[in-house]
């Protein structure tokens, strides 16, 4: 065997072996899930803000907000959850390009007297158990 193919050989040995423990270690840090309850009261608005996450909305107990969110290759993620006397906050955005493949989902339970505002950059929005008017403006650019 020449030098120059051993020399190929081994870099796509190495290759392989560094693609394979990268694979692992992103399999590793690949989801992460949080479960986050906040003790609430009226009056409230509950604000989502994310870029390709999936929201699902019902109405619950009028004393908490419960956010269970999956957020998938989540090295791609900056997460933050918080709220103040106004509100809940709940923020996701993508990190440039190491976030081109997350994704997340979230499932929030709010009061019955909780005012929603979301801004999906895109995203999804399901109800279960909606009862009440829902107003969705028109999309501008």
């Amino acid at each position: 065997m020449s030098l120059r193919r051993l020399r190929g050989a081994l870099l796509q040995r190495g290759l392989r072996s560094v693609l394979s423990l990268s694979a692992e270690v992103a399999a590793a840090a690949t989801a992460k899930q949080f479960r986050q309850r906040f003790s609430v009261q009226p009056p409230l608005t509950v604000y989502v803000r994310g870029s390709y996450v999936s929201v699902r909305v019902q109405r619950g107990a009028p004393q908490s907000v419960l956010l269970e969110a999956d957020l998938h290759a989540s090295f791609g993620w900056e997460f933050m959850a918080d709220q103040d006397e106004a509100g809940v906050y709940i923020i996701a955005r993508r990190k440039p390009l190491i976030g081109a493949l997350s994704w997340a989902t979230f499932d929030l339970t709010i009061p019955p007297y909780a005012h929603l505002a979301l801004h999906l950059t895109p995203g999804s929005l399901h109800f279960s158990q909606f009862e009440g008017k829902l107003v969705v403006p028109a999309q501008t650019s």
